[in-house]
């Protein structure tokens, strides 16, 4: 202006246009003088930093090294100097990225898609000027799967009850298995991967997207009462994981089969004279199912029938009354539905030498006239029969004294004149005594006196292997009776025990029937060795023994009994569930009366207990929060009869 104030006239602008030169003159109206002014415009923090262009979302695989790049961001400002100078900083990175002076967003920690798939960050470009101007930034950063994570299985073993007449491609169960990661990597797919025992065709399927596990060949319970399968789920990442589960099948009896004779006919020999009570021949009933045989007897005269299949004799064998013996045997089995099976038996008694001969004639007679009696001149025949068979019945006859006078035909039993009997008077009485003896063994004779010569013996077919049942007093055990060749005192036979065990059996001293006195415990003493004696009265006796095996059969009479009378056992909450305690009871019986199942009574909807194992598993994790104690009681039985069982708290 007229004073020389230079002053703006707009608002000026450093980033525009940083120096001025103006030229002024002064004048007083003659003289003129004329001058330079150089202006320089200082900066100011006018303006915030702005970013470049940049994409927004960045993917990153997950499980990246530390120190990987990200993306990069860069910003400017206009300004100069401090007000010009852009500083990074960044949010949400939640200490796995950071931000270096140069904009590069760079990885502190590595990344976990299963624990977080996406963060959304903030970077913040800050000037230094005073006060300070600063430009924010969002980015999405995604991160993407990688195949770190295996399938996993709900349960590593599963077991299933199948009966053997299921249904072809019916459902078993259904395999579930998960994967953490994502996509392809998630997509699981099951395949049977082994099987135990193994078959010429797969017995089972898998469908391979679903996991039901179903059957595609028959069972048979009695081929193969159970499986192994191991099944394995696989995701369809690069490279391939997977993991494996075990699928135990246990098949179930049906009653498909009936009981099964050895033999359609049975042709079974026994001596006659046989003992009463004695057995006379043991069949073998097989039933493939597990099932429990019952045999009974059709036309059973004289005889009887036990339970192990011995046929005994109840009552006189003899030959020579009755020589055949025709009976129907019928096994049938206790399932649902009862079957059958039948055999027939024809038992051929043998002829043993137990009958004299008898003459038709108590006493012959003959007249010989002395004066005409000429040597080889026939005076009478004997005869005499032997109601036995064979040779038992072949019959030889002799006198008992030597005649110098006559003589006997020892097949024909005809008696011939030896001299001319010129050495005897006319109405002279000659006796003779003429034995018939047979060719049996021993040979029996029709006069002939006893000495005692042979020792009692028992038969070939006495069985000699039984079985009896425990805690039962009273038992017979059968009839153990010898037979005796000889006759009279020297054929009369007394039975005892060489050891009777304290008193636990007992032997009738004349019929050989076997008892016990006191229970047995098959827990105490499974199976004794009893040796029978048989003396007969002769003088000297003689005696013979028989050796018996006796197995005591169980009787379910021991419940099961856990080792404690409770538990406890601690469990982190929030686990998933797995086997927490093992509780096994033990059975002093066998067999089918050892078998043990277990059961929950009480708390059911947070444990299981394995049936057959005893494992108590949890069903889902645990809240400590909401449930910080659980009783319940574990109960062990026997699923026979009587019903016996023990329990135990778990706490």
């Amino acid at each position: 202006n007229k004073k020389g104030v230079v002053s703006t006239k707009t608002k000026l602008d450093y980033e525009s246009q940083k120096n001025y030169t103006l030229n002024i003159s002064l004048s007083d109206g003659n003289t003129t003088d004329y001058a330079t002014v150089f202006i320089r415009v200082t900066d100011i923090n006018d303006n915030s930093p702005v970013f470049g262009t940049t994409n927004t979302t960045i993917a990153i695989a997950e499980n990246m090294p530390v120190g990987t790049n990200i993306t990069s961001v860069s910003a400017t400002d206009v300004d100069e100097g401090f007000n010009g100078l852009v500083v990074y900083t960044l949010k949400g990175g939640e200490g796995k990225m950071d931000i270096d002076s140069s904009g590069f967003i760079l990885l502190q920690k590595v990344l976990d898609r299963e624990e977080q798939g996406f963060y959304n960050l903030t970077v913040i470009a800050s000037d230094q000027g005073q006060p300070a101007r600063s430009t924010a930034l969002n980015l999405t950063i995604v991160i993407d799967d990688m195949n770190d994570n295996p399938p996993v299985f709900s349960s590593s073993r599963y077991e299933v009850k199948v009966p053997e007449d299921r249904e072809l491609g019916s459902v078993l169960l259904t395999l579930s298995a998960t994967d953490r990661d994502a996509g392809a990597n998630a997509l699981v797919t099951y395949q049977i991967i082994h099987q135990r025992p193994q078959t010429s065709s797969p017995v089972f399927l898998v469908n391979s997207s679903t996991g039901q596990l179903s059957l595609s060949q028959q069972l048979d319970y009695e081929t193969i009462n159970g499986f192994e399968v191991k099944v394995e789920a696989s995701d369809g990442g690069q490279p391939t994981l997977s993991t494996e589960t075990l699928v135990v099948v246990h098949v179930e009896d049906i009653n498909d089969n009936p009981p099964e004779f050895s033999q359609a006919v049975y042709d079974v020999f026994v001596l006659e004279n046989h003992q009463k009570g004695s057995p006379v021949y043991t069949f073998s009933v097989a039933d493939k199912d597990e099932s429990i045989r019952v045999l009974q007897m059709i036309c059973a005269l004289n005889h009887s029938l036990l339970q192990d299949g011995t046929i005994l004799v109840t009552g006189p064998v003899d030959r020579e009354s009755k020589e055949k013996y025709k009976l129907l045997l019928v096994a049938s089995d206790n399932g649902v539905p009862l079957r059958q099976n039948f055999t027939h038996v024809i038992i051929q008694v043998l002829d043993v030498n137990d009958n004299p001969p008898q003459f038709t004639r108590a006493q012959y007679s003959a007249s010989v006239h002395v004066a005409a009696a000429k040597e080889g001149e026939f005076v009478l025949s004997v005869s005499a029969t032997d109601l036995d068979l064979g040779n038992n019945a072949v019959i030889s006859y002799s006198l008992m004294n030597h005649s110098d006078d006559f003589h006997i035909n020892n097949d024909t039993g005809e008696i011939t004149l030896s001299s001319n009997l010129d050495h005897i008077t006319a109405d002279t009485v000659v006796t003779l005594t003429v034995v018939a003896t047979d060719h049996g063994v021993p040979q029996l004779s029709s006069n002939v006196e006893d000495i005692n010569d042979n020792p009692p013996v028992f038969s070939a077919w006495i069985q000699t292997h039984l079985s009896a049942p425990e805690n039962a007093a009273g038992l017979d055990l059968g009839t153990f009776s010898a037979t005796d060749l000889d006759i009279g005192d020297n054929a009369l036979i007394s039975y005892s025990l060489q050891d009777d065990f304290a008193g636990t059996f007992h032997i009738n001293n004349s019929t050989g029937k076997l008892m016990t006195k006191n229970p047995l415990d098959r827990e105490v003493m499974d199976s004794y060795e009893l040796k029978i004696m048989a003396t007969d009265s002769g003088k000297p006796p003689q005696s013979a023994s028989l050796v018996l095996s006796i197995a005591v059969e169980d009787v379910n009479d021991n419940p099961p009994v856990f080792p404690q009378k409770s538990y406890s056992v601690t469990v982190r909450e929030n686990e998933p569930p797995h086997v927490i305690l093992s509780a096994v009871a033990t059975d002093a019986d066998i067999g089918y009366n050892a078998i043990i199942h277990y059961t929950i009574t009480g708390e059911t909807t947070s444990f299981h207990v394995g049936e057959l194992s005893g494992d108590i598993s949890t069903l889902q994790p645990l809240d400590y929060e909401s449930h910080s104690q659980y009783m319940f009681i574990l109960k062990a039985f026997n699923p026979g009869e009587p019903h016996l069982q023990d329990t135990t708290n778990i706490t």
